[in-house]
């Protein structure tokens, strides 16, 4: 896991948390890496478990233990399926890539990596559980 810096077209900017190697199928699946995406992963399915792409019986969010298991693998595979429109995929391929963000900048509704997205809906969810508690 590393932090790094999200740059927008409007000149702002934001920090955010990134993977170091590929978390899911084929990947690295660092201990770090796959704490911080099933981290998100949770979060996200807690405030809304379509944002989750985990609607369908038996899905369940991963729990965060730093391990890949069946339902991480799951979360990793569905949760593109749930935002296809708003990410940069060519196929669906079970797993989290690392963002280069260095020299690019974010454009509102432009598709994003995974990363980012994942990054971007945890944000909101956060925000919008805390505005409840």
């Amino acid at each position: 896991m590393k932090f790094d810096t999200i740059y927008l077209a409007d000149g702002s900017n934001e920090p955010c948390y990134n993977v170091t190697n590929a978390v899911g199928a084929g990947g690295s699946n660092l201990f770090d890496d796959v704490v911080l995406v099933q981290a998100m992963l949770r979060l996200i399915a807690g405030y809304s478990l379509s944002a989750a792409g985990l609607t369908e019986a038996g899905y369940r969010a991963p729990e965060v233990s730093g391990t890949m298991d069946n339902d991480t693998y799951t979360a990793i595979g569905q949760f593109p399926i749930a935002n296809n429109g708003n990410l940069i995929v060519g196929t669906f391929d079970g797993r989290v890539d690392p963002a280069h963000y260095k020299g690019r900048k974010i454009h509102g509704n432009h598709p994003l990596m995974t990363i980012t997205r994942l990054h971007q809906i945890a944000t909101d969810a956060s925000v919008a559980i805390r505005a409840t508690t």
